[in-house]
């Protein structure tokens, strides 16, 4: 186990090292003039002598290999830049705006487990019975649906014609709840139907007919000879959902005007932020390395046969 763990860890560097250069070199290759736009967003003609000074200040006008070194340095240092807009420490900002993303992912990742088990489960007591129809057609509905249309959907209904629910900002619960439920429904309709698909394919294993010529109720299968097996590969899915959702949702962060990182993210890409966006690709790809190895090590604990390999 120790040495699994090391091993992870040990491939950070790399990771760090390799999304590092794509952001740089990404950042570098998209059009437009950051000095420029900066200019224009506060209303300051775009001279020649203003352009050149703001190039300079910014470190625009250094050789690439200059810009990218300096850019590894700071990233193995810690020191991610100065937002060109607000020209705050863009790491303090992206560890201000985490406890917003962690909450709507947290909310978002319920909505999403418990649709995923209630459906999952229930669909699978009775092949094309009533409920298994019934889960099959949300889940279809779910997979199809965007999640921006999805939220605009319930921002009409729940905040414009019954008026029960707000929709934007982060004030109290009721804040929560049209975001959550945008960000966990899609997901948790579609992995009902993995966990559906998994069961039905567990139903024929040996150890499941050695239950039911023991006299086993069906429930008692269900529940602790087939699931128990079916959630092993869940894992791993549930997982790179939830890392994806701490990354932040910019779709549902978008709509709601949640104030996270998918939020702050946009509004850089709007404003050609460059150390903000460098910077949120960075926190980004941390927290989904992170989880994924939590997630590993998580799948080691349960599943013993991993331990041998």
């Amino acid at each position: 186990m120790i040495r699994f763990i090391l091993e992870r860890v040990a491939q950070l560097p790399i990771i760090v090292f390799v999304v590092s250069t794509l952001t740089f070199v990404l950042m570098r290759l998209a059009p437009g003039d950051p000095a420029l736009i900066l200019l224009t967003a506060h209303n300051v003609p775009a001279s020649g002598e203003a352009l050149t000074a703001l190039r300079n200040e910014l470190g625009l006008n250094e050789p690439l290999h200059i810009q990218y070194m300096n850019w590894l340095r700071d990233v193995f240092t810690g020191h991610w830049g100065t937002s060109y807009v607000s020209k705050e420490s863009v790491l303090n900002e992206l560890w201000s705006r985490l406890p917003a993303t962690v909450e709507l992912a947290l909310a978002g990742f319920a909505v999403m487990t418990v649709l995923t088990l209630g459906m999952g489960l229930a669909a699978s007591l009775k092949v094309s019975g009533p409920l298994d129809r019934l889960g099959r057609l949300f889940a279809l509905l779910g997979s199809s649906i965007p999640s921006f249309w999805l939220g605009f959907l319930l921002i009409y209904l729940f905040s414009v014609r019954l008026g029960w629910l707000p929709s934007m900002g982060r004030e109290d619960w009721t804040h929560l709840v049209l975001p959550a439920l945008t960000l966990g429904a899609g997901l948790g309709t579609v992995q009902a139907r993995v966990l559906r698909a998994q069961m039905l394919e567990l139903s024929d294993r040996n150890f499941v007919k050695a239950a039911r010529a023991r006299g086993f109720s069906r429930m008692h299968i269900l529940f602790f000879e087939l699931f128990k097996h079916a959630v092993l590969p869940m894992v791993t899915l549930l997982g790179t959902n939830l890392s994806f959702m701490l990354a932040g949702n910019v779709i549902v962060e978008t709509i709601f005007s949640w104030p996270g990182l998918g939020k702050y993210f946009i509004d850089a890409i709007t404003q050609r932020d460059y150390p903000v966006i460098q910077g949120y690709v960075m926190f980004a790809a941390f927290l989904i390395v992170g989880v994924q190895c939590l997630v590993d090590v998580v799948q080691t604990v349960i599943d013993p046969r991993l331990r041998l390999r």
